[in-house]
């Protein structure tokens, strides 16, 4: 279990990424986007940057890199933004853990 969902209760930004490349795996693409809409980012990045790496001066890497990785993290957090407005709390992978310590923290004081 991811730690941050185990303390606080509500999913990280990669909640349901591995769910995803299991299913990417197995050959169920809708699966996948469903798991984590970003699986396919998680997968071609490596290899986008061995082709960078390979291709490009360092200089150019460098910045490629810092770019592409400053996209990468916003775009994760634009999409856990969107996905926790429209399934959370409710719909798996995106549902609260009750079991979380701020999940029982908050059975104590509210029940």
């Amino acid at each position: 279990m991811c730690l941050f969902r185990s303390i606080w209760g509500i999913p990280c930004p990669g909640c349901g990424m591995t769910r995803a490349l299991l299913a990417v795996l197995k050959g169920n693409l809708l699966a996948a986007f469903y798991y984590h809409p970003l699986c396919v980012v998680v997968i071609l990045y490596p290899v986008i940057y061995i082709i960078f790496k390979v291709r490009k001066s360092k200089q150019i890497f460098d910045v490629w890199k810092n770019k592409a990785l400053k996209t990468i993290i916003r775009l994760f957090l634009f999409v856990w933004i969107i996905r926790m407005i429209f399934f959370f709390p409710h719909i798996p992978p995106l549902d609260f853990e009750k079991n979380s310590l701020i999940g029982r923290l908050l059975q104590h004081l509210f029940y």
